[in-house]
């Protein structure tokens, strides 16, 4: 008698377990505002795969998409913000491409931003944020790519608050700050970065803004640590 009941206690569980629906994942294609090399497609892959629920990130960094397995209901706007955050654009089907946006004004205002110099020479070892991972900014109003290098570095500050960065204007060339760049640096184009360690330590330079590049060199101060300000080292 336990044998027979034992038996169809099995048979029924193995009932109710076929009959339970597995959550299906399904394929989520979109497009990524601001990918432009096959390097770029490691951050965003990475981005992506740390995103709860998103399965099998892919890129394709010459299409300019990505694709990843979520479930049904998977809330798109997670993915959006991952890669904001990392200073790139989702744009899903049926939304209008647009390039990425600046943070409002009462935002950028709680950020460690600040103009270092507006063409005056400056002490780097004085500017540097200490117990912050700090990155001077070298831009000029004429040029296009630092405007774009600056909203991206806008939205990376939003998500990482141990990151300071200092804008230095070069103008045309013309003024202190360019001078002692050229010399000190050897800068030679713009957007053009230098990234310190929260020890006050030079990590790398960065000519042309490639924003992967960039992002490495900031991944690479953090690593390092430190969480006190020693006499910065700004040697090459």
């Amino acid at each position: 008698m336990i044998r027979i009941w034992v038996a169809r206690s099995v048979v029924f569980l193995a009932a109710v377990t076929t009959t339970i629906p597995l959550r299906a994942t399904e394929p989520l294609k979109f497009t990524v505002v601001g990918i432009d090399c096959a390097d770029c497609a490691v951050p965003i892959r990475k981005a992506l795969s740390a995103v709860p629920g998103v399965k099998n990130a892919r890129v394709d960094w010459k299409a300019g998409t990505a694709t990843v397995e979520v479930e049904e209901e998977f809330d798109r706007e997670k993915i959006r913000k991952a890669l904001q955050d990392i200073g790139y654009e989702a744009v899903f089907a049926g939304e209008k491409r647009k390039d990425l946006e600046p943070l409002p004004d009462e935002v950028r205002r709680t950020l460690d931003i600040a103009s270092a110099s507006d063409g005056e020479k400056i002490d780097v070892a004085k500017t540097i944020v200490p117990g912050k991972v700090t990155v001077f900014d070298y831009w000029a109003d004429w040029c296009s790519p630092c405007h774009l290098l600056e909203i991206r570095l806008q939205h990376l500050l939003q998500a990482n608050p141990r990151i300071a960065v200092r804008r230095v204007n070069v103008g045309r060339w013309d003024n202190a700050a360019a001078k002692q760049a050229t010399r000190e640096f050897q800068l030679k184009a713009l957007p053009y970065v230098r990234v310190y360690d929260a020890s006050g330590k030079f990590v790398g330079e960065q000519t042309s803004g490639k924003w992967n590049e960039i992002v490495q060199l900031i991944e690479r101060a953090q690593l390092r640590g430190g969480t006190s300000s020693t006499r910065a080292s700004t040697s090459r």
